[in-house]
């Protein structure tokens, strides 16, 4: 009903809009701004106002940009940002759909020009959320019943589920692969993995004018060109010129996403990402272990509170696999105690042997993990990759009701990264 009272409200504004969505589990953020990005250079171009933006990290609605709360608003807030979107003569919006956001009516009535699923693994199950991975999957696949056009991937699991209810609904269908010898519509082929970021092909096998050869992306993981080939492939189905791709893709940044931050010497590579949960996690490490295969890996990171239990055990043995020292804080503990989110990943990592310890306060476990990395150096020559993981550039906790401020992981790891660099000159 408030999702209805706020369309009527404020005039229907999807209706003068072109809605770009993009859902998954792990890298909609990433896609999302790959999508902004490309559109914003490509609108510029044309002198056309940029995009808007409505994303777990950013709102845009032509007017000011704030740092986002929920990764879909709820109704006042989101027609608000659309109708300001309309006022401001916009007309393109890339939107970042969260499975809360479909599953409660948010986005009732809004259809997106071409929409996305990243991919789906379980998340989000809880008592406050999803009460099981049918209904998390349900709501992902969702997005589909709100898309007339569907970018699928099918490399990820499940995919098959999305051809089969898109081709219910009859509507058009845009595939996509990495993977040698998938037939799909779009390819990334010759993929490699630089020490800037990352450089592949694009092929159509629609049509040859479309391909690119030789495309740098500033981003790191090889998980990455994924998510950067849905945005590709939406950008060349809508009209984007090759030239606005290439420029956007070549200095894109996606805040708190894979920000490396390396030593001089060579000691310590600080690494900050989102990742928070099974699949990123897996992601993550796959990639150091291709990368980074002699580094020792220390990773900081935690738990929601009240929310998404399921995650924590899987976490635990992400890092039991992975991990050689973990320090354990706090990510959003709401009003759950810091030992209590703790104890249902900690049996976890003493299965695997993987030494822990725990502080509520981030900072102090950035800073800590990154003294140990330097003494491993200066001891044994060994290098290693500290990681602070879940909150990106988050500016704040929430615990007991209240968002407390905290400087960010990126602010705390660049800062340590500068200091240590400085002192070697």
């Amino acid at each position: 009903a408030l999702t209805l009272c706020a369309q009527r409200f404020f005039e229907w504004p999807q209706r003068n809009l072109s809605i770009m969505g993009i859902t998954g589990t792990k890298g909609k953020s990433t896609t999302v701004t790959c999508l902004r990005e490309i559109f914003d250079a490509w609108l510029k171009d044309q002198n056309q106002p940029p995009a808007g933006l409505i994303s777990s990290i950013e709102e845009f609605d032509g007017f000011t940009s704030e740092e986002s709360v929920l990764t879909t608003p709820e109704p006042l807030e989101l027609f608000t940002i659309l109708r300001n979107c309309v006022t401001a003569g916009i007309e393109h919006v890339v939107l970042e759909s969260s499975s809360q956001g479909f599953k409660y009516g948010r986005l009732d009535d809004i259809n997106f020009s071409y929409g996305s699923i990243v991919n789906i693994a379980e998340d989000h199950i809880s008592d406050i959320e999803h009460k099981d991975f049918d209904d998390y999957k349900a709501a992902k696949l969702a997005m589909i019943d709100h898309s007339e056009r569907l970018v699928v991937n099918l490399d990820v699991e499940y995919s098959d589920l999305m051809l089969e209810k898109a081709a219910e609904r009859k509507i058009e269908v845009i595939t996509l692969s990495t993977s040698e010898g998938v037939s799909a519509d779009y390819r990334a082929e010759n993929i490699r993995s630089t020490a800037d970021g990352l450089v592949f092909d694009v092929k159509s096998t629609q049509a040859a004018e479309r391909n690119i050869k030789d495309l740098y992306v500033s981003l790191h993981g090889l998980f990455n060109t994924e998510n950067a080939l849905i945005a590709i492939a939406i950008a060349l189905e809508s009209g984007v010129d090759e030239a606005s791709i290439r420029r956007a893709l070549s200095r894109v940044s996606v805040p708190g996403r894979m920000m490396l931050f390396p030593t001089a010497d060579g000691a310590m590579l600080g690494l900050v990402d989102y990742a928070h949960n099974k699949l990123s996690f897996e992601a993550l490490f796959q990639w150091l272990h291709k990368d980074y295969p002699n580094h020792k890996y220390i990773a900081i990171f935690g738990s929601t509170g009240d929310k998404a239990v399921n995650r924590r055990p899987e976490l635990g043995v992400a890092a039991g696999e992975n991990a050689d020292v973990v320090y354990l804080t706090s990510d959003d503990v709401g009003y759950e105690p810091f030992d209590s989110i703790n104890a249902d990943m900690t049996p976890y990592l003493d299965s695997y042997g993987v030494p822990w310890t725990a502080d509520p306060v981030r900072e102090n476990c950035i800073r800590d993990a990154f003294a140990k990395a330097i003494e491993l150096y200066k001891e044994t020559g060994e290098q290693s990759v500290v990681m602070a993981l879940g909150k990106g550039d988050e500016s704040s906790v929430y615990k007991d009701g209240i968002y407390e401020p905290i400087n960010s992981d990126v602010t705390v790891m660049k800062l340590l990264v500068e200091e240590y660099n400085a002192a070697l000159k």
